[in-house]
Parts: C-alpha cells; structure tokens; sequence
C-alpha cells in the first residue's frame, strides 16, 4: 500500500468534506417552495430541489471543462 492511502486525508479531500457538510446544513435549513419564473414558464419546486439541481449541474460543467483541459493538455 503506498503512503497516499495511509490514515491521513489529503488537503482536497478535507475541504471538499467542509464543503458538502456546510451545503449540506444550508440546504437542510432552506425546504420551503419557492417560485422560479423563466420567460414564459412557470414552476414552483422545492428549494432544497433547486439548490441541488444548481449543485449538480455546477459539478458536471466543473468536470467537463476539467476533462477538455486535460484533454487538450495531452495533446501537447
């Protein structure tokens, strides 16, 4: 086993786990529905729903222009 996974997290790993845990408290103290009104269409959803939503699309586009750099990084 090497050094990498022995006992200890890594700074990363550290902040993500404050991360989700502080999301995590405010979208627990954020469930009531909210209204979102995007030109001509109208929904009412759960803001927990819509924090999460944000959440992951955020995630999917930090990855995929995460993957295109490395991707183009490569190629040099």
């Amino acid at each position: 086993m090497t050094d990498q996974f022995r006992g200890s997290l890594g700074p990363k790993t550290i902040i993500a786990l404050v991360f989700l845990s502080i999301f995590t408290v405010f979208i627990l103290q954020n469930t009531e529905v909210v209204e979102i009104i995007f030109f001509f269409w109208k929904i009412s959803l759960s803001r927990v729903i819509l924090l999460l939503g944000s959440l992951f699309t955020g995630v999917l586009i930090g990855l995929f222009i995460g993957w295109e750099t490395a991707s183009r990084n490569k190629k040099r």
